[in-house]
C-alpha cells in the first residue's frame, strides 16, 4: 500500500497553504523539502548528541581510573542507602549535588542491566529535585523491564517539566503503540516532527503504521466482524462477498443510480399486466420510478420492487405452475437483485438475481450477474453470462456496451472499441456508446480522435450534460485547465435546464476539485461553495462530504471537517474508501490535539511563517 502522505499530498499541502491549518503530515512534507536543499543529514537528535559526549566522557575517564570508588557524596545509612532524614536542612545546592549523584549511580546500575537497583536511585534522586532526565532515565528502565504504561507514565512526567524533550517523546511514542493507543502515539510523532528534531524519513513510516492501525481500529468499531489486524486495505476491497461486511441498508448517491440505470433502455411495462393485480402495480411503481431520475424516486423504486417480489411469492406458493406469475416475480427480483448490490449485499444480490433466471431468464439478468462477478474478479463468469444474454438478444445494445466496460477495463482495448460500436450501432440514441469510445481513444493516446469523439457525441446530444462533464475529466487529467473548467460550467448549465438527473452533483464536485488545484482564496472560497451545494442536492455522495470536509480543514473548522470524514465514511460504498475517509478523520483529530495546546499553536505559526519566508509555501 502506498504512503498515505504520498497518496494524499496535493490534498494536505493544499490544507495547510490556504490558511496555516496544520495537519501533522504535513509537516512531513516540509521538512523534506527543506532538507533536500540543505542536503542530507543525520538523524542523530540533540538530546542523542549530548548523551552520546557524556557517555564518551565518562568512559574515557573510567578508562584512565584504576582507583577504587569515592564513597558517596550524599548522607548514607547504616544499610549503605541514601539518607534523607536531614534533608530539611539541606541546601538548594547539597540537594542538587546529591541528586545528581544519586542519578549517576542509577546510571551505573542501568548499564549493568540492574535495573530495579536503577529505578531506586532514579528515584531517591526525585526526591531531592524534579529533573527531567531523571523521569527519562525511569521511562528507560521500564522499557528494559517491559512495563509501557510506566513508561508512558515517567514519560509524562518528564515532558510536563520539558515539553519538547525529543528522546522521551519518541520513547513515550512507542510506548503507546504497544500499549494501543495509537492516537496518543500519533499526537507524540507529529510533536516531533514539528520540532524538526528528527530526520523526517525515520520518523514518516512510525506516523504512517500509527495512523493505519488507528484507522483500522476504528474501523473495526464501526463494522465489529471485520478483521482489521490481518487484512490490508487493498485486501479489504478485494474481499469475495462472503466474507464482505461492509453491506449497507441505503442506496448509492442519487448520482450514481442515475448514472448506473441511466445506460439501460426504460422499460416501463411488461407483458400481462393486470391493473387489479396489488403485486402487478408495485412492479409497474417500480419500473417508473427508477426511470424518472428524481432524489426520491431510486427510494421508492426499492420499496416497490420488494413489495412486489413478496407478493408475486405468496401468489406462486397458491399457483405454482402459472408461467406469467414467474415472469413477473423474475422481473421483481431482478430489480431487488441489482438494488441490493448497490447496497453492497453482493449475496442477497447473487440469490435474488440466480432466482430471477431459473424462473424466467432475461437479458437484463445476466448483465446483473455478470455484474456480480465481477465485484468477484472473477471475468471469466464475466463473460459467459455476456454469452447467456446475447443468446437471449444478439441486438441489445446494452450487453455489448458493459462488456466493453470490462474488456476496457481489462485492457483490452481492440474487443472494448469493437462492443462500444456494435452498442452504438444497435442504439444510436444512447450517448454512453459515444463518450466511452472517445474516452477510450484517450487511453491510448489519441487525443485528436478523443477531441473529434467528443465534438460528435457534442453534435448529436447537444443538451446532454454528460459530454461536457466527461470532456471535463479527460482536460483535467491533461492538465488543460481553463478548458476543463469552461466544459464543467457549460456540464453544470446543461443539468440546471434538464428536468431529472443527469450528471447529477458530477460536474460541481469536478470543478471544485479542479479548483482547489489552484489554492487562491477565491478558488477555495468557490470550491467550498460547490461542495456545499453538492452536498445539500445528493446527501448520500461520499465523494461531496469527503471533499467538503477538506475544505472545512482548511478554513479551521476542524469538529466540521471530521464530522464530515466520518459522515463519508458511514456512506463509502468499500472498506478500502470507508478506510480512507476514517483516516482522514483520525489524522484531522491529531491536528485538532496539536492545535488545542498553546505552545504547539504557536510553535505551528512560527515554522508556517518561516516556511513562507523561504518560499516553501
Amino acid at each position: 500500500m502506498k504512503s498515505f502522505i504520498s497518496r494524499n499530498k496535493t490534498a494536505i499541502l493544499a490544507t495547510v497553504a490556504a490558511t496555516g491549518t496544520a495537519i501533522g503530515a504535513y509537516y512531513y512534507y516540509s521538512q523534506l523539502q527543506q532538507q533536500e536543499q540543505r542536503g542530507k543529514k543525520n538523524t542523530t537528535t540533540k538530546d542523542e548528541k549530548k548523551d552520546a559526549k557524556d557517555s564518551q566522557k565518562k568512559t574515557e575517564g573510567a578508562k584512565k581510573s584504576t582507583a577504587p570508588p569515592s564513597p558517596p557524596i550524599y548522607p548514607v545509612s547504616s544499610n549503605g542507602e541514601p539518607d534523607f532524614s536531614n534533608k530539611a536542612n539541606f541546601t538548594a545546592e547539597e540537594k542538587d549535588k546529591y541528586a545528581l549523584a544519586l542519578k549517576d549511580k542509577g546510571n551505573q546500575y542501568f548499564r549493568n542491566k540492574k535495573y530495579d537497583d536503577a529505578i531506586k536511585y532514579y528515584n531517591w534522586a526525585l526526591e531531592l529535585k524534579e529533573d527531567p532526565v531523571f523521569y527519562s532515565n525511569l521511562s528507560a528502565c521500564y522499557v528494559s523491564v517491559g512495563d509501557l504504561k510506566k513508561v508512558v507514565e515517567m514519560s509524562t512526567k518528564a515532558l510536563e517539566l520539558k515539553p519538547d524533550y525529543s528522546k522521551v517523546l519518541l520513547r513515550r511514542a512507542s510506548a503507546n503503540e504497544g500499549l494501543g493507543n495509537f492516537a496518543d502515539a500519533m499526537f507524540d510523532l507529529s510533536v516531533l516532527s514539528l520540532n524538526g528534531d528528527f530526520n523526517d524519513a525515520s520518523i514518516e513510516p512510525m506516523l504512517e503504521r500509527n495512523l493505519n492501525k488507528q484507522a483500522m481500529s476504528k474501523l473495526k468499531e464501526k463494522f465489529g466482524d471485520i478483521d482489521t489486524a490481518t487484512a490490508s486495505p487493498t485486501e479489504l476491497s478485494t474481499q469475495p462477498p462472503k466474507e464482505r461486511k461492509d453491506k449497507q441498508e441505503s442506496l448509492p448517491s442519487v448520482t450514481s443510480m442515475a448514472s448506473f440505470f441511466g445506460i439501460f433502455k426504460p422499460e416501463l411495462t411488461f407483458a400481462n399486466y393486470d391493473e387489479s393485480n396489488e403485486a402487478d402495480n408495485e412492479l409497474v411503481n417500480g419500473l417508473s420510478n427508477l426511470y424518472k431520475r428524481s432524489p426520491e424516486s431510486y427510494d421508492k423504486a426499492d420499496e416497490s420492487f420488494t413489495k412486489a417480489a413478496k407478493l408475486f411469492e405468496e401468489q406462486l406458493d397458491k399457483n405454482n405452475g402459472d408461467e406469467k406469475l414467474k415472469e413477473k416475480l423474475a422481473i421483481s427480483l431482478e430489480h431487488t437483485g441489482i438494488f441490493k448490490f448497490l447496497k453492497n449485499d453482493p449475496l442477497g444480490a447473487h440469490e435474488d438475481i440466480k432466482k430471477a433466471i431459473e424462473l424466467f431468464p432475461r437479458v437484463n439478468s445476466y448483465i446483473y450477474m455478470a455484474l456480480i462477478m465481477a465485484d468477484r474478479n472473477d471475468s471469466t463468469e464475466y463473460y459467459n453470462y455476456f454469452d447467456k444474454a446475447l443468446k437471449l438478444d444478439s441486438n441489445n445494445s446494452s450487453v455489448y456496451y458493459h462488456r466493453g466496460q470490462m474488456n476496457f477495463i481489462l485492457q483490452n482495448y481492440d474487443q472494448a472499441g469493437k462492443d462500444f460500436d456494435k452498442a452504438k450501432e444497435l442504439d444510436p440514441e444512447n450517448i454512453f456508446p459515444y463518450i466511452q469510445l472517445a474516452c477510450l481513444a484517450y487511453r491510448e493516446n489519441k487525443f485528436d480522435d478523443c477531441e473529434t469523439l467528443f465534438s460528435e457525441a457534442k453534435r448529436k446530444f447537444p443538451e446532454a450534460p454528460e459530454v461536457p462533464n466527461f470532456f471535463a475529466e479527460i482536460l483535467t487529467d491533461k492538465n488543460d485547465f481553463d478548458k476543463a473548467l469552461k466544459q464543467y460550467d457549460l456540464a453544470i448549465e446543461l443539468e440546471n435546464k434538464l428536468d431529472g438527473i443527469y450528471v447529477g452533483i458530477a460536474p460541481l464536485v469536478g470543478k471544485a476539485t479542479l479548483l482547489t488545484r489552484n489554492p487562491t482564496v477565491e478558488n477555495f472560497i468557490e470550491a467550498t461553495n460547490l461542495l456545499e451545494k453538492a452536498s445539500k442536492l445528493d446527501p448520500r455522495s461520499e465523494q461531496a462530504k469527503i471533499g467538503l470536509a477538506q475544505m472545512k480543514l482548511q478554513q479551521e473548522d476542524i469538529d466540521e471537517a471530521i464530522t464530515l470524514f466520518e459522515e463519508s465514511a458511514d456512506l463509502a460504498r468499500t472498506m478500502e474508501e470507508k478506510l480512507q475517509a476514517i483516516t482522514f478523520a483520525e489524522a484531522a483529530k491529531v491536528q485538532q490535539r496539536i492545535r488545542s495546546d498553546p505552545v504547539l499553536a504557536k510553535k505551528i505559526q512560527e515554522t508556517l511563517a518561516k516556511l513562507r519566508e523561504q518560499g516553501l509555501m
